[in-house]
């Protein structure tokens, strides 16, 4: 791990900073893979992955990211999403969010609370030196502070293997549907 690197809980005066790594981490996505969350079910891996061009609601990346900034304009203040960034030489580097939802209870866990992790991003000249790791480490560390026990979340391939390696599963059972 870099030892310039510096984690800080985000707060409203980072929201562009977040909301900027929300969209960069979607377009690197789709500009890799071609693939978005609306393109697959669960992962190339089913079998449903769709080719790009099949997709028919195109990417609005500037909705997505006035979207995202409108989310935590709202949600870091109530504590309903929290965030951490990661800074070298003072600039933000990465950053990754958590969000509480409610859900229902399952029997493994009674508690209507879920942690959902999301926009975990990592410039690429900053990639393969912990950042993403320590960002996790930081979230799921708060979600076992305010006794939520069932964290899940989206992945990209490349972030399978971190998130493998914190203890996430990958669940075949998951369906969407877009209206």
């Amino acid at each position: 791990m870099v030892e310039e690197i510096a984690y800080r809980r985000a707060g409203e005066a980072d929201i562009d900073v977040l909301a900027g790594h929300h969209r960069r981490m979607f377009e690197e996505m789709r500009a890799t893979t071609g693939l978005s969350l609306q393109s697959t079910c669960c992962g190339p891996e089913c079998g449903t992955t769709k080719p790009l061009a099949q997709i028919t609601r195109p990417a609005d990346f500037e909705g997505l990211e006035r979207a995202q900034r409108e989310k935590l304009a709202l949600q870091i203040p109530d504590g309903t999403c929290i965030a951490w960034i990661a800074d070298y030489n003072a600039k933000p580097v990465g950053s990754g969010g958590l969000s509480i939802l409610q859900t229902v209870p399952v029997p493994e866990d009674p508690s209507a609370s879920i942690g959902f992790v999301h926009s975990i991003f990592v410039q690429p000249s900053m990639r393969r030196q912990g950042i993403a790791s320590a960002l996790i480490d930081l979230l799921l560390d708060h979600c076992r502070e305010v006794g939520i026990t069932r964290v899940q979340l989206n992945s990209s391939e490349s972030g399978r293997e971190v998130y493998a390696k914190k203890g996430f599963q990958s669940l075949e059972q998951v369906m969407i549907r877009w209206l």
